[in-house]
């Protein structure tokens, strides 16, 4: 939405961006292009051939036989540095980019003797540069992070998808498989880290914790525009009114209010956020119809701001809408390594009364990913995997199943394979699944899970590695949250061993707990993560600062 600078009336956290031209930063650009193109050659070749080849068993030969990305050199249209609220250690810079390169991409899939190509790609978004720790010494700084605070607009323009397209296994290939592989990269909280001293704590700045937690109260608006028309436009009726709530990567839409201009919705929602400088809660109403949902109207609240104030309770007038207002509570959820205050945050989100795992949560966890070590062989024969009783007789892995024909595998004809395992966490209601890693015994995912959690003194984790051909177990591990509460600075960092799996197989993992505090209302935060990695962010979220 556009607001009018100086706009009196205009709540405080409303905010404008102060961007800067810089025509010469585009000339530094233009001189660095060829490097910049050998740099972004090594990417696809390193990191996104990779996770292509990982994403799918029939694409296990793909690879880039030809990159070039043109003569037309990415555009910077506009900077914005960052000179409060941010740690006097770093520095923090937005630029507005566009690339519209007239680009020369061809992919081969061996396998299948299949070719394809990339003729253009566009991209536009807002990339953000990080400069930290600031050092007494030269280089002066100590890394630099670089990573999209939301999603940019990308645009691939394919040659010979349809060819892709052919191969079996292969229908589902959507033509948003690197979009989606660049976002895993690249978008808040992932991040491209370079290190520009040998000393610097990478793993902070890789996988760094969030500042905060956002607690957003959609409860209701007013004089919304009618939408829903009669006798051919003549007479306006009302509108069935929903919202879509945006910050970064995480998406929150409400239920649809029927025949109401002045609906009440009452929900709830809870958001990570990683950069309160420069990010922002957008807002967007719509009318549900049966063919096209009509606009209602728009709202862009800035985090900074909203930092600031750390509680905000307002009616908000709607932008780009004739009229309505909508009114919001938001709470900002700082975070603390202090567990004295759980029973009081329990009593608050009333989970100590509850034995439900849903509600207002109490607690984060954070699954860091690493990787495993000595995971055990698929055991499997010409009638299928074997039984459980065979496989504990054996120290190997099978799918279980108790009937008969599965039994008969004892007389069938056996063989051994490397498998190809993936970890799948639950927590309360909701399971998350990681990345594949074909055919080894020492997968390394690198992958970061979030849960939200309602009590931590009765809930777990529970974690099982399963293998994606035969989708047996490859090993289990369950963590009773609880017995984060205990450790010292509520950390714990441990190569566990896994259940039902060889004598051997581990698996990495860190933990830590954070509490958050909002206005005398404390909430915990229980982090629990395996040593490297980080990746996606599910739907409720609180937590703050980078793990030590």
């Amino acid at each position: 939405m556009c607001l009018r600078k100086g706009d009196e009336s205009l709540p405080q956290v409303v905010h404008f961006p102060d961007v800067e031209r810089v025509e010469w930063l585009n000339k530094t650009v233009n001189q660095m292009w060829p490097y910049i193109c050998q740099f972004v050659e090594k990417l696809f070749h390193e990191t996104i051939e990779p996770a292509v080849k990982e994403s799918n068993a029939h694409l296990s030969t793909f690879c880039f036989s030809k990159i070039h990305l043109g003569d037309k050199p990415l555009r910077v249209n506009g900077v914005k540095v960052y000179t409060e609220n941010v740690d006097q250690r770093q520095i923090i810079m937005d630029l507005q980019i566009s690339f519209v390169g007239n680009t020369e991409i061809d992919v081969d899939i061996k396998r299948y003797y299949c070719k394809a190509g990339i003729k253009s790609i566009q991209i536009h978004g807002v990339l953000r540069v990080v400069m930290e720790p600031l050092l007494g010494d030269m280089p002066l700084i100590g890394a630099l992070s670089v990573f999209f605070l939301k999603k940019p607009l990308v645009d691939i323009n394919w040659t010979g998808l349809s060819n892709i397209l052919d191969i079996p296994g292969l229908k589902g290939f959507s033509d948003n498989l690197i979009q989606d592989i660049i976002y895993s990269y690249l978008v808040l909280p992932n991040r491209i880290t370079i290190p520009l001293v040998g000393d610097v704590e990478l793993a902070k700045l890789r996988f760094p914790m969030p500042k905060g937690v956002l607690r957003i109260h959609f409860l209701e608006a007013q004089d919304l525009e009618g939408k829903d028309t009669f006798f051919g436009g003549l007479i306006k009726g009302k509108s069935d009114p929903y919202g879509v709530l945006q910050i970064g990567n995480q998406l929150f839409q409400s239920k649809a209010v029927k025949e109401s201009l002045n609906p009440k919705w009452n929900e709830v929602y809870e958001a990570l956020v990683y950069e309160h400088s420069g990010q922002h809660l957008e807002i967007e109403l719509f009318d549900e119809d049966p063919d096209k949902d009509d606009f209602l109207g728009s709202l862009m609240i800035d985090m900074t701001e909203l930092h600031k104030e750390q509680k905000v309770d307002e009616w908000f007038d709607l932008e780009e809408a004739p009229t309505g207002k909508l009114h919001l509570k938001l709470e900002w959820l700082s975070l603390l390594a202090t567990p004295e205050k759980l029973d009081k945050v329990l009593r608050s989100v009333r989970a100590d009364r509850s034995l439900a795992n849903d509600g207002l949560s109490s607690a984060l966890l954070v699954v860091y990913l690493d990787s495993a070590k000595n995971l055990p062989s698929v055991f499997s024969g010409s009638l299928g995997c074997g039984n459980l009783s065979e496989r504990r007789a054996s120290g190997l892995v099978f799918c279980e199943s108790n009937t008969s024909e599965y039994r008969t595998i004892f007389s069938a004809k056996k063989s051994s394979s490397e498998p190809s395992p993936f970890v799948q966490f639950t927590v309360g209601h909701k399971t998350l699944e990681s990345k594949i890693r074909y055919k080894t015994k020492e997968p390394l995912w690198e992958d970061c899970f979030s849960f939200f959690v309602h009590n931590p003194k009765r809930q777990e984790l529970e974690l099982e590695v399963k293998d994606d051909k035969h989708k047996c177990t490859l090993g289990n591990l369950t963590v009773p949250l609880s017995s984060l509460l205990t450790e010292e600075n509520m950390t714990l960092t441990q190569s566990f061993p896994l259940k039902n799996s060889g004598p051997s197989s581990t698996i990495k993992l860190r933990m830590a707990l954070r509490l958050c505090q909002s206005f005398g209302c404390v909430v915990i935060v229980v982090v629990v993560v395996l040593w490297h990695g980080v990746a996606e962010v599910p739907r409720w979220q609180p937590l703050n600062d980078s793990l030590p």
